[in-house]
């Protein structure tokens, strides 16, 4: 038995612009002997109370047994301060960046990590950091990515780009393309997938790229979360994932998170190749999940969901809403099933 659900993250000031990654799940552990509860990040400060209300409502607890923070930005990251007043938790999986740089208080969104860890060590949580390699739950969770090393030569990169100012350009030039857009990219249907327009080109943060990358393997089932990864990441954790579970072609997956809400600029043609399979011979229908605000006019890309879509992925976004990936013959009152992205223009 599994489920697994992405929560909607909208942005704090209301105009559900920005998007972020809330993640709750529960499945049957045979090394406890009981249902585990698990959740990687925790969306802005408001969503670590709506986690803890679902958690509540849906599985019947208000107890965790691992939380995973993919990085720090404060769309994944803030809310777990507030699910940690609201339910009881074993173990924190966090990076801790004043372990590995001496400048690291630099980083942006550095006293929200410090808060969080704190919080933990004053409630009793077992706060561990989260490395490819490392296993819960009897192997039912594997971290795929990113190793020490990797980890902190993009620490170490991130910071760089604070200092020098290289991260503040970051982000006005990812806010002057927004202003672009007049058009929401769920609006943008077409009936046919166009010639694809996505690259392998690397433009994502090192931030990002240092993201936990999450593999699930329950009831059979492989299930991949990628926080805000980039391509390196990706392709790291792919090599962690076949020397552990096997080629993809053999082993696919059920589901995969498109990193980054969607963003072209994390994924390319090639690692989705690899991992999902080539056009229009996918290893199989994965589903392709992706959290995304319901007025964001950059998440997700069409250049990504009609990519997946290609591979053969069902793909499905948050928008304002809850989605769920269950076990069959899992059942809620006033719960129904989701419609899937199709064609989109690649205007972006």
């Amino acid at each position: 038995m599994h489920e697994i659900d992405f929560l909607p993250v909208e942005n704090e000031d209301g105009d559900s612009s920005k998007s972020g990654d809330a993640i709750a799940m529960r499945f049957d552990s045979a090394a406890l002997g009981r249902q585990a509860v698990v959740v990687i990040d925790g969306g802005f400060t408001a969503i670590g109370e709506n986690l803890a209300d679902h958690i509540r409502k849906y599985y019947g607890s208000t107890h965790v047994d691992l939380v995973i923070s993919t990085h720090p930005d404060t769309d994944h990251l803030n809310g777990l301060l507030t699910l940690l007043d609201n339910c009881s938790v074993d173990e924190l999986m966090i990076h801790l960046p004043w372990k590995h740089y001496r400048d690291a208080d630099k980083l942006g969104n550095y006293e929200k990590i410090v808060a969080v860890y704190d919080k933990a060590i004053e409630l009793g949580v077992t706060v561990t950091e989260p490395y490819a390699g490392a296993e819960r739950f009897g192997g039912a969770i594997r971290i795929l990515g990113p190793s020490l090393d990797y980890y902190n030569e993009l620490l170490a990169e991130a910071i760089v780009e604070v200092t020098t100012g290289v991260a503040d350009a970051r982000k006005t030039s990812f806010f002057g393309s927004l202003l672009t857009k007049g058009v929401k990219v769920l609006e943008r249907v077409r009936a046919l997938y166009p010639s694809e327009t996505l690259t392998n080109s690397d433009e994502t943060s090192p931030r990002n790229k240092s993201s936990v990358i999450t593999l699930l393997q329950v009831d059979g089932k492989r299930l991949m979360f990628t926080g805000d990864a980039g391509i390196p990441s990706l392709e790291a954790a792919a090599d962690e994932y076949e020397a552990h579970v096997g080629a993809f072609s053999a082993y696919p997956l059920d589901l995969f998170q498109a990193p980054h809400h969607g963003s072209h600029r994390n994924v390319g043609p090639d690692i989705l190749d690899r991992i999902l399979g080539p056009i229009d011979h996918g290893f199989r229908k994965t589903d392709a999940y992706i959290s995304s605000a319901k007025n964001s006019e950059k998440h997700p890309s069409p250049k990504v969901t009609n990519a997946l879509g290609r591979r053969g992925a069902g793909v499905y976004v948050t928008e304002g809403k809850t989605i769920a990936y269950w076990s069959p013959g899992t059942k809620r009152d006033g719960w129904g099933p989701i419609t899937g992205i199709g064609p989109l223009e690649e205007d972006d």
